[in-house]
């Protein structure tokens, strides 16, 4: 077994950090608790991200890339090397992401899928530590009853294992910004936000201003063009999705 070179704070750190850049040009704050709030009602996570985003950051306790009588009835989920992290179904903490969990917000653990403190250097200079990350949906979890439980995952499969009642948790695909927003608190989308505006700046432009025409039927583009139409003419510096 090959221990984990570096820390969880580490990893939540730079998973965030690069996290939150995908939402360019906006980019939201993201909320770290503190230990005493972490363990409140509301609580229970470690990072919140535009309001209704929550992720609870987990390091593997080992990669096992050897066999032996000790592993075996792990090993045999993949035929091959694997990660582990523990789990506490029956802690505090569990329960209040769960609690966290609804219709308007999406929460998960978040674990690396490599070990070593060089290949985290490596990621993090490329941005590529989101792209080697298992994202677990906490709602998978709830027929895993109480106690202690090991997850085992690989990077080679979209699926984790968690015993010792032998249950298959899905890996979450990457969250694309866009995508969230239609789950997020407010009422209007960013996309719907973006074209709302693009519309009042085509419609009540003075015609000393030149306004390009807008992307209207690619989201990303119009969100870009949006902001950096009213940056660069009328010096309004647009942020939509900052929440707090």
């Amino acid at each position: 077994m090959q221990p984990c070179e570096f820390s969880e704070t580490q990893f939540s750190f730079c998973f965030t950090f690069e996290y939150i850049k995908s939402f360019f040009p906006i980019i939201p704050m993201p909320i770290f608790l503190n230990t005493v709030i972490e363990g409140r009602p509301g609580g229970g996570y470690d990072v919140r991200i535009n309001g209704s985003l929550y992720f609870q950051f987990k390091i593997p306790m080992g990669y096992y890339d050897e066999l032996n009588h000790w592993v075996i009835h792990h090993w045999q989920v993949f035929n091959h090397p694997y990660y582990k992290i523990k789990l506490e179904t029956d802690s505090r903490q569990f329960h209040l992401l769960q609690s966290l969990k609804n219709p308007t917000n999406e929460v998960c653990y978040v674990a690396p899928e490599f070990h070593e403190r060089d290949t985290l250097r490596t990621h993090y200079l490329a941005n590529d530590i989101v792209n080697h990350s298992a994202m677990f949906p906490i709602e998978s979890f709830q027929l895993a009853g109480a106690g202690s439980h090991h997850l085992i995952y690989h990077p080679n499969h979209d699926f984790g294992r968690l015993f010792s009642e032998p249950i298959e948790i899905k890996k979450k695909k990457l969250f694309n910004p866009l995508e969230l927003f239609p789950r997020a608190k407010e009422e209007m989308t960013i996309y719907q936000q973006a074209k709302n505006t693009a519309g009042l700046l085509m419609e009540f432009a003075d015609k000393k201003i030149n306004i390009k025409p807008f992307t209207f039927d690619v989201p990303e583009v119009l969100v870009k063009e949006v902001y950096t139409t009213l940056l660069v003419n009328y010096n309004i510096h647009w942020y939509p999705v900052i929440s707090i």
